[in-house]
């Protein structure tokens, strides 16, 4: 499940009823969540899964929420860790950044997406995608 990228506060309301149909909430939880909900969407939208944060507290921090309430609002809304949803979001854009700009070295894309290291790039995309950077490149570039 990928992270829904809201516009406003009532695009978040929305998200989390189609989310949790059945879940009750009560109104001070619902506007926790809806506050998380923007500020995340806020980082999201202004790339900041690409700084090299290597904790959840690190990220938490960067976002401007505490740790626990992120964990739980990614766990509700992705089903994933914090670190799993901020590696697929790097991924993805890793993947965006390959089509764009197809002559880039790998290693550069990895470094721009917040992954330094380049085996440590190419182990994460392929976890996510199956296949080393080198090869989907090949594979969607012919």
């Amino acid at each position: 499940m990928q992270f829904l990228v809201c516009k406003d506060n009532e695009n978040m309301k929305m998200f989390f009823r189609k989310l949790f149909p059945r879940a009750r909430f009560s109104g001070p939880q619902k506007k926790l969540l809806d506050r998380i909900g923007i500020v995340v969407d806020r980082w999201v939208r202004e790339k900041g899964f690409t700084k090299p944060l290597s904790s959840v507290g690190a990220v938490a921090a960067d976002i401007g929420v505490p740790a626990d309430q992120l964990n739980l609002f990614v766990r509700l809304s992705t089903r994933q860790t914090v670190l799993s949803w901020r590696k697929d979001l790097r991924i993805r854009e890793a993947r965006r950044l390959i089509l764009e700009f197809p002559h880039l070295p790998l290693s550069t894309i990895g470094e721009m997406v917040g992954i330094d290291d380049k085996s440590n790039f190419k182990r994460q995309f392929a976890d996510v995608v199956g296949m080393p950077p080198r090869m989907w490149r090949e594979k969607h570039l012919r």
